[in-house]
Order: C-alpha cells, then sequence, then structure tokens
C-alpha cells in the first residue's frame, strides 16, 4: 500500500499513517465546581459587535432606473430567455403602479364629499 502512493520517502508515510500521539489520553479532567469557578473568574464576552453597515433606503425612482438598466442588460445578453425580461417587465410594471400610485390617507367623510 505505501508503494502505491509514490512518497519518496516510506516514513513519512508511517507518520501519516500511524499519527503520534493518537492514543493519548486527557490526563486531567476539571469538576464541575472548577468549571464554573473558571468561568466566573474568567467570564467571556460571547456578544459579538454589531459590525453591520446599515443600509440607506433605495426611492422607488431609483429602483425604477436599476429594473430599466436590468432589462437593457438581458436585452443585450445572447442567453436571456424570454421569461428573464418577463419577469423584470413584470417587477418594473410593479414598481411603476406603486410609484404612480398617490398614498393619501383620507377619511371617508372627504372621500365620499369629493365624489359627484
Amino acid at each position: 500500500m505505501i508503494n502505491d502512493v509514490d512518497y519518496r520517502n516510506e516514513m513519512d508515510v508511517n507518520k501519516l499513517v500511524d499519527y503520534y500521539g493518537e492514543n493519548d489520553e486527557c490526563s486531567m479532567v476539571q469538576s464541575l465546581e472548577e468549571i464554573v469557578v473558571d468561568i466566573i473568574e474568567n467570564p467571556t464576552n460571547d456578544e459579538a459587535e454589531d459590525d453591520t453597515i446599515p443600509l440607506e433606503p433605495i426611492t422607488r425612482k431609483e429602483t425604477l432606473s436599476a429594473t430599466t438598466t436590468l432589462h437593457n442588460f438581458l436585452l443585450q445578453l445572447e442567453n436571456s430567455t424570454p421569461e428573464h425580461l418577463d419577469a423584470v417587465k413584470k417587477v418594473r410594471d410593479d414598481i411603476q403602479l406603486d410609484l404612480n400610485f398617490k398614498k393619501n390617507q383620507v377619511t371617508i367623510d372627504s372621500y365620499f364629499s369629493k365624489l359627484p
């Protein structure tokens, strides 16, 4: 088996196969009380600092511009499918509808007062 590996020195393979220290055992096991005392004396801060960068809000106009750019890119791409173009167009249309929709909260009385 060692000859099949094509190692230059057979001793290197024996060192890999017979790992030094694999049969060593733990010479000291802490008791539960020692573990608790060690934790109390040396507390660790498990809470990692939050290093995330807050995202800036993106406007609907910026999103609409990005979908237009994506649509133009897919048109230039050789292996783009009509399904991809339709999906981008659907997203762009939804954003456009949301952009055109005026979100003014009105009361029921003011709504009915505007009706003819």
